[in-house]
């Protein structure tokens, strides 16, 4: 089950995120277990971030995982605020960044790690080939 909860951007379409998150994971083999997507506001994530990794900052994204053997089970909170702020940063449209960080999270629940240079570098590639599974689908229902 794939669950999105307070998405507010007017184009993204939730069926088509979680047909294309159910995607992924069966493209890496994984069964689908229970994935939360969350957007939320600049206070609760800056309150998840000092809870549960103690750090007094803001994020754009952080992923908890709950997988169990092979099945990817898990919550994903975006902060609404750093997803617009990225956007202006990387001059891309809000609805662009927030599949990005979709695919960030999604990456971290099936192992994936961003803590070193090279894992980062990885990760990058890693999200931009899930980026392209979205908008290769999305270009196929057209």
């Amino acid at each position: 089950m794939i669950e999105i909860i307070n998405n507010k951007f007017r184009n993204l379409d939730t069926n088509l995120i979680k047909t294309w998150v159910k995607e992924i994971i069966s493209s890496h083999n994984k069964l689908e277990g229970k994935v939360f997507i969350n957007f939320i506001n600049k206070k609760k994530m800056s309150e998840l971030n000092l809870k549960f990794l103690n750090h007094d900052s803001y994020t754009d994204i952080i992923t908890f995982d709950n997988c169990k053997k092979n099945e990817i089970s898990g919550e994903i909170f975006i902060s609404y605020y750093m997803l617009k702020e990225n956007a202006v940063k990387y001059n891309q449209t809000t609805d662009n960044e927030a599949i990005r960080l979709i695919s960030h999270g999604i990456a971290h629940l099936l192992g994936h790690n961003d803590k070193t240079k090279k894992e980062k570098k990885k990760m990058t590639l890693i999200e931009n080939k899930f980026i392209n599974m979205f908008h290769v689908k999305q270009i196929q229902n057209v």
